[in-house]
């Protein structure tokens, strides 16, 4: 079976749906299925030198924030007939268009991973793009996800989210799920690299946040919770890792009440590889105050180190995470967020390895890519 995933872009900024491809790849050839990527971006973007992609056709550049690229539509027009099935990864950009264009012309099935982005949250805080896309929806994106053979969801909440941001909604939809291997160097030789590299850190409870900053993730209240929890246990040490520029680190660190609690701070920047997983390793616990998350795969990362989490309810797994007892569930709010924050500082050892050990349990139930690169597979086989 031959499989085109059709991306905007291979980037790693774009997080999530790339990663998951890549991660997708080895389990693809298991199953005898040849995938390729076709995507938008220049031929010599450095990113697409990673050895874990499998062969991809970039026809970039693309132009705007629509991604328009109509070297897409010929690419499609000349080689869509070589693939058993489609997926398209991401909504909203020209990829859509193409991959619907050209698959109704040759009758190709097409599959559609929308990843979150048909989340109402969307439509409530950026009003005049929701009026564009409102306008795109009627125009096009309705039609490319009417025509798809189905609309791909990572969890039950992604999938009901999904149903309350326009009309007309009704399509045929499937919960494939979503999983990652776990960490890749739990025999990495060099122990401690991140309190060694980060030395403030060392013999602290270390409270992880990890993803871009943007704000929907919510820091502003992890931020204010930090400050109110530090004196109730000074060995706490909040680490933020991820990318930002010069003006959200203004606008957060002025959240930060003295130079006492900024000490307790450490800003890491982007961090990969070994480097990543072993502040995962350090850290005491994982923190997502997001007040939308279609999946968080930050939070999965987490439980397959045994690590606890405190996410909010916007994070579109946190009913399998309170299922399973591997972490505190709150409300994206100050209020809610401090309170199970504080509920967690005062449990005692033996609650904490319980946590742990359901975390991995969690992990191993629900997102091990063992299991849930079947689902998926099974599916677009049948």
């Amino acid at each position: 079976m031959k499989l085109l995933h059709v991306i905007s872009s291979c980037s790693p900024i774009g997080g999530g749906p790339i990663e998951g491809i890549k991660l997708l790849n080895n389990y693809y050839k298991k199953a005898g299925i040849s995938m390729n990527i076709l995507c938008s971006d220049n031929k010599k973007a450095k990113w697409l030198k990673d050895k874990r992609l499998p062969k991809v056709f970039a026809t970039g550049p693309a132009f705007s924030g629509y991604r328009f690229n109509p070297k897409m539509l010929t690419w499609l027009y000349e080689n869509i007939e070589k693939y058993d099935a489609i997926i398209i990864d991401g909504i909203w950009q020209y990829h859509n268009y193409a991959v619907w264009k050209i698959a109704t012309k040759f009758k190709k099935s097409y599959y559609v991973f929308p990843h979150g982005m048909l989340d109402p949250w969307f439509k409530n805080y950026y009003f005049f793009k929701h009026i564009k896309k409102y306008i795109y929806w009627h125009f096009i994106q309705y039609k490319v996800l009417k025509k798809a053979k189905s609309i791909l969801y990572t969890a039950y909440e992604e999938k009901k989210l999904a149903r309350e941001s326009f009309y007309p909604y009704d399509f045929k939809e499937k919960i494939v799920g979503y999983g990652i291997k776990g960490n890749p160097y739990k025999k990495n030789k060099k122990p401690n690299l991140f309190t060694k590299k980060y030395k403030e850190t060392k013999n602290k409870r270390i409270i992880l946040f990890l993803g871009r900053i943007h704000e929907k993730k919510g820091l502003d209240i992890l931020i204010k919770c930090f400050n109110k929890l530090f004196y109730l246990d000074k060995k706490i040490h909040l680490v933020i890792a991820g990318p930002y520029n010069k003006k959200q680190f203004v606008e957060y660190n002025n959240l930060i009440e003295n130079s006492e609690i900024k000490k307790s701070i450490t800003w890491t920047g982007s961090i990969y590889s070994a480097l990543k997983w072993d502040a995962y390793k350090a850290a005491e616990i994982f923190c997502l105050s997001s007040h939308q998350e279609n999946f968080g795969i930050s939070v999965v990362e987490a439980l397959s180190c045994k690590k606890p989490v405190i996410i909010t309810n916007k994070v579109n797994i946190w009913k399998i995470i309170k299922n399973n007892s591997a972490g505190i569930v709150t409300n994206d709010d100050f209020n809610s967020f401090y309170s199970g924050f504080k509920r967690y500082l005062k449990i005692n050892k033996r609650e904490y390895k319980m946590y742990c050990n359901n975390a991995y349990n969690c992990f191993n139930n629900n997102f091990n890519i063992e299991k849930t690169s079947q689902k998926l597979i099974n599916f677009i086989k049948n």
